[in-house]
């Protein structure tokens, strides 16, 4: 079996796990299968406990070597994990109930002209059939950049673009590499992995490196694997 670089594991949030049981057994998962070192084989009531730096990121602190992340949007919770430092972002594409979708688009156009790098907010303000999913893209992948760097969303959370740096000026995103329908890219010396998902959603993983080989996905409650990549 060819080992992936990372793992994302999904659950749906009304699967009646806690947090804490979901990150254990996906943690559990990802060690099973890449045969991690023995210290981490070892088994403690505290081996899953986690902890978090000044800046808010979690870590296991009896399993440092072992880097995970972790968020939830809408019907699902997401974690990843890796060797190597590594974020995740999943984005529900909401709009509030009496909005049109017109409204809905507006609405994000602005908050991207407040929060977002000039260069994502003009990309996301273009008047296009897709500008409504373009502020939950950008959204995406810069929550998964400040988990990767265990900076949070602070004072530099506009100042840093995502766009592609090789990207062109018809739609930015047109000529990405492509390798079973997860899209990649780098920006801001950082690698990010746009992960196919439902529609609706938009789901990216933040890494030092291109992963070299497929990421690796299983769903809850009982790990079944999809080979959707």
């Amino acid at each position: 079996m060819t080992i992936p670089d990372a793992g994302i594991y999904v659950f749906c949030l009304d699967d009646g796990r806690t947090a804490e049981d979901r990150l254990r057994l996906a943690a559990e998962a990802f060690q099973n299968m890449h045969g991690l070192p023995a210290e981490y084989e070892a088994e403690t009531p505290d081996k899953w406990k986690t902890a978090r730096t000044d800046k808010g990121k979690p870590y296991f602190p009896l399993c440092p070597g072992l880097q995970f992340s972790i968020s939830h949007s809408g019907s699902y919770w997401v974690c990843v994990f890796a060797e190597e430092l590594v974020g995740v972002d999943i984005q529900e594409h909401t709009k509030k109930n009496d909005e049109t979708m017109e409204a809905a688009a507006s609405r994000y156009r602005k908050l991207a002209r407040r929060f977002f790098h000039p260069d994502e907010a003009s990309y996301v303000q273009e008047q296009t059939e897709n500008s409504y999913d373009r502020f939950f893209r950008i959204w995406a992948a810069k929550e998964s950049y400040v988990k990767y760097t265990g900076s949070g969303i602070d004072g530099r959370f506009g100042e840093i673009s995502v766009l592609p740096e090789d990207g062109n000026t018809d739609g930015v995103f047109g000529n990405l590499t492509e390798e079973n329908g997860i899209r990649v890219w780098k920006a801001a010396e950082s690698w990010f992995h746009e992960v196919p998902f439902r529609e609706d959603y938009s789901l990216c993983v933040c890494m030092g490196r291109q992963a070299g080989q497929a990421l690796f996905t299983c769903t809850g409650p009982a790990f079944r694997t999809q080979s959707i990549f």
